[in-house]
């Protein structure tokens, strides 16, 4: 993975960036290795619980011309992809934004939007990239880096070829960045989630503007899609929580 970031932040230099903040988001969120990351890159680590913004972290502090999603996956439910799911697998059955569902690329590009920040470049499995040409366009810039064989298994391109890819298709991006548009799905959001299991659904709905709206269902309403997104980030920690055994 810091293989394909340093791709990534290589073609987005090379096309004149002068400051590229990169967001460790998945999993632990301390994937990537600082001591082998390019040098101009500046790395958010740190796990979820500390981020706010999860994985949007640090998009709010400083203007941005556009945004990239390197190593990025299909939401859940999704055949055909490596391991797919939306945020986190063992809560999140489904999340919608108008009634749509969303995953990763199509939420986190609705919220970059509400900033005017488009999303240039999508890579992960071709699955992965077909929904991110379904939610952002034809625009947007995809590098497939590998072909789901099963959930858990794939065909996974040599690094010696798709990493010249990203840096090109990086490249080429931030240069149109002025022409592509950002995902902004209309306004006022309607923001809801279903929950795998009802106890799951207890625990996010006591968090502070959420209401619950069935059996495993939240609703985050509002008109301001970062902190709807801040909440639903609460949500998901709340309904992830499993008290320790004496507790029990």
């Amino acid at each position: 993975m810091t293989g394909d970031a340093n791709a990534a932040v290589e073609g987005l230099v090379k096309a004149g960036a002068s400051f590229v903040l990169v967001n460790d988001s998945h999993g632990p969120m301390r994937n990537l290795l600082i001591e082998d990351l390019h040098p101009a890159a500046h790395l958010i680590s740190g796990s979820g619980d500390a981020k706010e913004y999860c994985q949007l972290e640090g998009a709010d502090s400083r203007p941005f011309d556009a945004a990239v999603f390197i190593g990025y996956h299909a939401m859940a439910r999704t055949p055909g992809a490596i391991h797919p799911h939306t945020i986190a697998g063992a809560a999140v059955a489904e999340l919608r934004i108008n009634g749509r569902p969303h995953g990763e690329t199509g939420l986190n590009a609705a919220v970059l939007g509400s900033f005017g920040i488009p999303v240039v470049l999508v890579t992960g499995d071709s699955t992965t990239c077909a929904e991110a040409r379904a939610f952002l366009g034809d625009q947007v810039e995809t590098v497939a880096v590998k072909e789901a064989c099963g959930r858990n298994a794939a065909i996974c391109r040599p690094p010696s070829a798709t990493r010249p890819e990203i840096t090109e298709a990086a490249a080429r991006a931030l240069r149109r960045a002025a022409d592509i548009q950002p995902y902004r799905p209309e306004r006022p959001w309607r923001l809801e989630v279903d929950f795998l299991t009802m106890q799951q659904c207890d625990r996010a709905a006591r968090v502070a503007g959420v209401e619950r709206t069935g059996p495993v269902t939240i609703a985050i309403p509002g008109d301001d899609p970062w902190q709807q997104y801040r909440v639903l980030w609460a949500a998901i920690r709340a309904a992830l929580y499993e008290p320790a055994s004496w507790l029990g």
